[in-house]
């Protein structure tokens, strides 16, 4: 080995105690915000999939409501029309003065 090379493996930095231990630490919590957001990340996926799911679920029924509508606001304005017609034969059948 060259003059150069030996000089560059003994510049090599030296951890004391506190910074073996504050890499090590540094790691381990790497490591758990790693594996936290894996989780959150597969969460979101089941939530996404739970919505969608609502979603088309949701959509099945709108045939149904649609035809509940049309039918109530076909008895609605059978109502009204039976309450004019009604209003109607009142004002004629009531005695002129």
């Amino acid at each position: 080995m060259s003059e150069k090379s030996r000089k560059g493996e003994d510049a090599a930095p030296v951890l004391s105690e506190g910074d073996k231990y504050f890499i090590e630490q540094r790691e381990m919590i790497l490591q758990d915000i790693g594996q936290t957001m894996d989780s959150i990340l597969n969460n979101l996926n089941g939530l996404n999939i739970s919505l969608e799911n609502f979603i088309a679920v949701g959509k099945e029924f709108e045939n149904v409501s649609e035809l509940w509508s049309t039918f109530y606001t076909g008895i609605s304005g059978e109502a009204e029309a039976v309450d004019t017609v009604a209003v109607n034969e009142q004002e004629n059948l009531a005695p002129e003065e």
